[in-house]
Parts: structure tokens; sequence; C-alpha cells
């Protein structure tokens, strides 16, 4: 990835984050303004697409209503953009679900009960240990 694709990505995430954080997009479906994160961008070699990847911070939203008032919202946030950035061609918005905050929680608790289970079986070892190892020492 160019160093220009990088700096692409991080002024739109930016510039998105600050609309849906002023509440510039007047839409219901993204109230709280604050409940909505832009988690990553990612923005084709020629700067033509901007793939947007969102995610709700709360369960008071939906993330498919989230979905639909930002595609709803694309021409408007790719006007406010290019109002507010110097690039020859805004791209083009298409917004996604990012799944990595569900699947960081996931894993999260998976090895929260790994260790609990490994915890456990620890302490049923040394328990069944401290007798057997006795018995091991008088033979």
């Amino acid at each position: 990835m160019s160093r220009r694709q990088q700096r692409v990505e991080e002024l739109l995430r930016r510039e998105i984050a600050q609309m849906l954080l002023r509440g510039e997009l007047r839409d219901p479906r993204l109230n709280p303004n604050s409940a909505v994160g832009v988690t990553g961008v990612d923005v084709s070699g020629d700067l033509g697409v901007a793939k947007i990847y969102v995610d709700v911070l709360t369960e008071a939203l939906r993330i498919e209503d989230v979905l639909a008032a930002l595609e709803a919202a694309r021409g408007l946030i790719r006007a406010k953009i290019g109002e507010r950035v110097q690039l020859r061609r805004t791209p083009e918005l298409r917004f996604f679900h990012d799944h990595s905050i569900e699947r960081g929680n996931r894993i999260e608790s998976i090895l929260t009960e790994l260790r609990e289970s490994g915890a456990h079986a620890r302490a049923g070892d040394e328990a069944e240990g401290g007798a057997g190892g006795s018995q091991e020492e008088a033979d």
C-alpha cells in the first residue's frame, strides 16, 4: 500500500467520524451520534473507491439501520468530504459492518474460559498430585 493511500484512508476515517460525532447527518437511525464508530477505511489503489468499516458502540442502535442510513447519506457524505479535503477525485464510498470487535470479544471470552478451566484442572491435578506424590516418595 502506498503512502498516499494510507494518508487518504486516515483522512477519510477522521472526516467521516467527525461528521458522525457532530451529528451532521441528521438521520434518526444514527442517534445517539457518539454510538457509531468508524473502525477502518480501505482505499483502492486508484483512490476511486473507499470501503468504510463501521460498528455500533451501543445496543441502542442496530447495525442494519446504521448501514442503511449511511448508504442513504452516501452522496451527502461524499460531497462534504469533497468540500473539506483536497483530492483530485473524492472516492466512491461503500459502507460495511466491521466484525472485528465482535470477533475480538468472542476470542477474549474463549481465552477467559480456557484460563478458568485450566486453573480448575491445575487445582485438581495439584490435589491429586499431592496425595500421589507422597505415595511415589514411599516407593
